[in-house]
C-alpha cells in the first residue's frame, strides 16, 4: 500500500479542499476522476478543469477501502508511491528538486538548448503578467487545437474537420518570473497557467468581458504575482529574424512544500560542507 500527493486547484481547492480539511480527522474516502500525473516528489497527481471529486461515495470500492482502513490500514506504515524512484528513473519521472538552478544560470548561458532541449528546476516568483497580452486562444473541445469562427455560427476545427457550436479558451500566457539572482520571461500553456493564475481561461475571460470588470481582471492577475512556486522548465533555441533566441517554457508548476524544501536545503548545505 502506498500514498500519493494530490493537488486540488481552483474551485475544487476552495470547496472540496475545505470540506476535506474540516473532516480530516475522520479519514474520509475520496474518489477522483480525471487527474494529471506529474513528477513532484517522484509521482504526484493534480486536478484538471474536468476533474470531479466525490467524498465518501456510496460505491462498493469505497466500502471495501473503508473496511480495510478501519481494520488494519490506519495502523499501517505506508511509503510514498514515489519513494525509491531516482531523480531520473527508467520511466522518466523527475523530481521538482532535480537539477535546481538559478535563473541566471539559464539567462547567462545563451547557447543552452541549442542542440536539444535542456531541463531545469527553479524556485521563483511570478513577478509580472502583462494584462494587455493575448493570453488565450479558442480551442476545439475535442482535440484542443485552434478553431476559427465558422460561416453562419459555431467554430470550425481543421484538425477534427468538424463544426462545433461551442469552444474552450486555453491559455498561452507569457509572464516574468524572478528569483533571488535574476529574472526571465517564460511561456506557460493551459494547465500550468491555470495553476499560476488560479482560474481557467474561460473564467478569466468572463471576468474581463461579460462582467466588464477590467479592475477585477487586473486584480486577479495581480493576485497571481509574488507567489512562490516550483517550476520545471525546458530551454530551447528559437530563430527569429535569422537570430537565435532562448525560449523558456514552463513544463510543470507546483506549490512550495516547505517540509520538502527544508530537506532539500539541508541536503544542499550538507554537500557544501562535505564536498566530494
Amino acid at each position: 500500500k502506498k500514498t500519493v500527493v494530490v493537488s486540488l486547484w481552483n474551485e475544487l481547492a476552495n470547496n472540496v479542499g475545505q470540506e476535506l480539511f474540516d473532516n480530516a480527522d475522520k479519514s474520509p474516502i475520496v474518489a477522483i476522476k480525471s487527474l494529471k500525473v506529474g513528477d513532484f516528489q517522484g509521482v504526484s497527481l493534480s486536478t484538471l478543469g474536468k476533474s470531479s471529486v466525490m467524498i465518501n461515495p456510496d460505491i462498493p470500492e469505497a466500502k471495501k477501502l473503508r473496511s480495510w482502513y478501519d481494520s488494519e490500514g490506519k495502523g499501517s506504515s505506508m511509503a510514498s508511491i514515489g519513494s525509491g524512484l531516482s531523480p531520473s528513473s527508467k520511466t522518466g519521472a523527475r523530481s521538482m528538486y532535480t537539477d535546481r538552478v538559478s535563473l541566471t544560470h539559464i539567462t547567462s548561458n545563451p547557447s543552452l538548448g541549442d542542440e536539444k532541449p535542456a531541463f531545469f528546476s527553479i524556485k521563483a516568483f511570478v513577478s509580472l503578467i502583462r494584462p494587455e497580452q493575448a493570453m488565450w486562444y479558442r480551442a476545439c473541445k475535442t482535440c484542443n487545437k485552434k478553431v476559427t469562427e465558422a460561416v453562419g455560427s459555431g467554430y470550425w476545427c481543421e484538425g477534427c474537420q468538424k463544426n462545433d457550436e461551442e469552444c474552450n479558451l486555453r491559455y498561452i500566457m507569457v509572464s516574468k518570473i524572478s528569483d533571488t539572482r535574476g529574472e526571465a520571461w517564460v511561456s506557460a500553456f493551459n494547465e500550468e497557467a491555470e495553476k499560476i493564475v488560479g482560474c481557467s481561461a474561460d473564467e478569466l475571460d468572463k471576468l474581463k468581458s461579460e462582467q466588464g470588470d477590467i479592475d477585477g481582471y487586473q486584480q486577479k492577475l495581480k493576485e497571481a504575482t509574488w507567489v512562490p512556486h516550483l517550476f520545471k522548465v525546458s530551454v530551447t533555441q528559437n530563430e527569429y529574424n535569422n537570430e537565435k533566441r532562448q525560449r523558456i517554457t514552463v513544463k510543470a508548476v507546483a506549490p512550495i512544500n516547505f517540509a520538502e524544501e527544508s530537506r532539500f536545503l539541508l541536503e544542499e548545505i550538507k554537500k557544501m560542507r562535505n564536498p566530494q
